[in-house]
């Protein structure tokens, strides 16, 4: 039995068909490039300081408890504040005591101290800052001729907790815990110390830090310190809600993301380097004494 011969219009529609078949077999389904590749986590370059093996530890009096703010004063010495009492406190590392208290205002939530220049300047958790001049041995007592406020105009209303001091700018750091704009950017304001001017700094974005290589936060990271760095500039900005201790540029470029350990660190609070770039870090006590830990560069 003979095959009906195909005429030209049906072998056309067959081959057309054929050559589709081949092309979808060859190619497989179509990718778009964000499906192809993988995004790739930020490198998180590891820091100097062993944060789970502190070099010494201190127990801080009872004043001390609440500590919540911390800067290099002079040597062998360290300038505390805590959350309640406007009194700075000269820590004595050799005697481990305090040996100066200097009285300043009335009570408030105070969050951060500074050494600059002779001169102590201490946060308000609102963004006002106090500032004076003290006499090692000599109690200064507030609101007299001697301390000078200075209302620094925040955009919105800020929770701030963190200040800090970057000598090539001559500016302090203010380091939002809660910023008004955009809650999970965590914007650090530069304070103009000749000037006088407030200007936004670098953010620390949540985002980034989710990002990030190796260890990443559970929990949202909210700053309650900063200091930089002696001898490489970096801020190191300390986390007690997300307990972190976070390693940015002065342009905001993140470069390391450590976990903290939350049986040695219950309430990390306040943070410091000495010259020599000794790193000091304060906890709260909670119910028990505040810690003053140190940690040398390994």
């Amino acid at each position: 039995m003979r095959m009906s011969m195909l005429n030209r219009p049906q072998i056309c529609r067959l081959a057309l068909i054929g050559s589709i078949i081949c092309l979808v077999l060859a190619c497989g389904p179509t990718k778009t490039k964000s499906d192809a590749t993988e995004k790739v986590a930020l490198p998180n370059a590891p820091i100097p300081y062993d944060l789970g093996k502190p070099t010494e530890t201190y127990s801080l009096p009872k004043d001390l408890r609440e500590v919540s703010g911390l800067s290099y004063y002079k040597p062998g010495k360290l300038a505390m504040i805590q959350d309640e009492l406007a009194v700075v406190f000269i820590y004595d590392l050799k005697s481990r005591s305090v040996v100066d208290e200097h009285v300043f205002g009335r009570k408030g939530d105070y969050e951060g101290v500074e050494y600059v220049d002779g001169a102590l300047y201490m946060l308000r958790s609102d963004g006002e800052l106090y500032h004076f001049e003290p006499t090692d041995g000599i109690k200064i007592l507030g609101n007299g001729v001697d301390i000078r406020h200075t209302k620094i105009e925040l955009p919105g209303k800020n929770d701030v907790e963190g200040l800090g001091y970057d000598p090539q700018l001559n500016a302090l750091l203010l380091a939002t815990k809660d910023p008004a704009r955009n809650p999970a950017n965590k914007v650090i304001y530069f304070y103009d110390l000749k000037r006088a001017t407030l200007w936004q700094g670098p953010i620390l974005k949540q985002e980034a830090l989710a990002e990030i290589a190796g260890d990443k936060p559970t929990e949202e990271v909210k700053p309650s310190g900063i200091a930089v760095h002696p001898k490489t500039g970096d801020y190191y900005v300390l986390a007690s809600n997300g307990h972190r201790l976070v390693v940015m540029n002065r342009n905001g470029k993140l470069l390391s993301s450590v976990g903290l350990d939350s049986k040695l660190l219950p309430q990390p609070e306040g943070i410091c380097f000495t010259p020599d770039g000794t790193l000091y870090i304060a906890s709260e006590g909670a119910e028990k004494k505040g810690k003053l830990f140190s940690f040398i560069t390994r």
